[in-house]
């Protein structure tokens, strides 16, 4: 499982947020809007599948192209969670 991106090598992870701006993933230029429909209209269950579907954390280069300057992995998995979890609620109030 992919944890940070090749230029981060783990470092300077902080607790991620669902506040990052015009991209979640500045690097691949990935936005909060895309991960939502993979994970609500696609069907991506992991963060992995996320990664993959969206082409985030494909072109790293954090420290330049993050505002933030660190990696965004963090902030993903804050968003991906952000969405599961809405996506489980309806599903339990449908179910």
């Amino acid at each position: 499982m992919k944890t940070n991106c090749s230029c981060c090598n783990g470092e300077n992870q902080e607790q991620g947020t669902t506040d990052t701006g015009e991209f979640v993933c500045y690097c691949s230029k990935v936005t909060e809007e895309e991960i939502k429909f993979f994970i609500l209209e696609k069907g991506a269950s992991s963060v992995e599948q996320v990664l993959q579907l969206t082409g985030a954390m494909q072109n790293s280069n954090c420290k330049v192209k993050n505002p933030k300057g660190i990696c965004c992995y963090p902030d993903i998995i804050a968003i991906f969670e952000k969405y599961v979890d809405r996506k489980n609620i309806l599903m339990n109030m449908n179910g």
